[in-house]
């Protein structure tokens, strides 16, 4: 029965496929998708999913940065704010709806109802069918089960950046006390038109973090990362100029939290990471470039994210001492963002 609905479920996408044809009046019935690049070209080719993560990851790289560790100067809160405060809303959206299909891949229901789609029609099929409907990957077995996944990662996302942000923000009260935390910004309009401009061209993704992420062991990583109940994979993250060390499979006491769900509203989102994590399944990304940044923007996360880096300038040129940045960060580079992606699930 399984098979029938999956093989059901692909003659859908087609004839959404064949209407298309017929109304523009082109004489034939399929339009197939571009021919695959051979397999050492793909290879060879860069993965935008893996890329665009590796922003996200640079992100919660940034958070560990400030987690847990009192500032100690003015030159540690410009350092935080500029790190946290300078990520650009449309590539951190990228990177965290990237980030949450290579998760959604490695749902093992997922995966091989996408290999069996692709073995029974040919990939230039079932990437028509993704590319014709978003909404057609999430449609297949384990679907919903591999963005559950996503989820669970994205909510230990958010607590973390959330507990971060309390921390931050905390020490816009306990620094009242330090001498170099009293003093004045000076020009703070001046200082939120320096983060404007670092937000313009956004922070680059670090290259252990691009490396990491074309590892050949990141797929266990992640799939311990999507595990219902799981710690944050980036708590656990140590990080070298030369490299990225992901933490061991965590497995004990997994497993037992309630799958998370997608928010009434948001189901594009989750139909968007449903069919990024098929691109990754299938090991198209670098072939189906132009689909798979289409599937990476999306809208609703990035204007939130934008707001947030609206409301931080804002936030920084109203400040008078430095004992007042902190808020700033905590509210508006941490807070708000745990928000935005924590916004998806319920």
């Amino acid at each position: 029965m399984k098979s029938i609905r999956m093989i059901g479920t692909a003659m859908a996408a087609i004839g959404l496929v064949m209407s298309a044809s017929a109304q523009s009046g082109d004489d034939a019935a399929i339009v197939p998708a571009a021919a695959p690049a051979s397999p050492s070209a793909a290879a060879s080719a860069p993965d935008p999913i893996s890329k665009s993560a590796a922003v996200y990851g640079t992100y919660q790289s940034d958070v560990t940065d400030v987690k847990d560790r009192p500032f100690a100067s003015a030159k540690d809160i410009d350092s935080a704010l500029n790190s946290l405060g300078g990520h650009n809303p449309d590539h951190l959206s990228k990177g965290w709806i990237a980030y949450s299909a290579l998760i959604a891949s490695q749902d093992p229901e997922y995966r091989a109802a996408v290999r069996d789609i692709e073995s029974f029609y040919g990939s230039d099929v079932l990437l028509t069918g993704l590319k014709n409907d978003v909404r057609y990957a999430r449609t297949l077995s384990g679907g919903d089960n591999a963005v559950s996944m996503s989820l669970a990662a994205t909510e230990a996302d958010s607590r973390r950046i959330t507990s971060t942000a309390a921390f931050v923000k905390e020490q816009a009260y306990s620094l009242q006390g330090a001498g170099w935390a009293k003093a004045k910004i000076g020009n703070s309009g001046a200082l939120a038109n320096r983060l404007n401009s670092i937000q313009t061209v956004g922070t680059p993704a670090r290259q252990p973090l691009i490396n990491a992420f074309n590892a050949a062991n990141i797929d266990s990583v992640l799939a311990n990362a999507g595990r219902a109940g799981a710690p944050s994979l980036w708590d656990n993250v140590s990080g070298a100029a030369d490299a990225v060390r992901f933490p061991a499979a965590v497995t004990s006491g997994l497993g037992l939290t309630q799958k998370k769900r997608v928010k009434y509203g948001k189901e594009p989102v989750a139909d968007q990471i449903a069919t990024l994590a098929a691109y990754r399944i299938l090991g198209e990304t670098a072939a189906s470039s132009s689909q798979v940044n289409s599937a990476m923007a999306e809208r609703e996360t990035r204007g939130c994210l934008n707001m947030a880096n609206l409301n931080l300038q804002q936030c920084v040129a109203a400040a008078n001492q430095q004992y007042e940045v902190p808020f700033c960060i905590g509210e508006h580079a941490l807070a708000d963002v745990g928000q935005c992606i924590g916004g998806v699930y319920q």
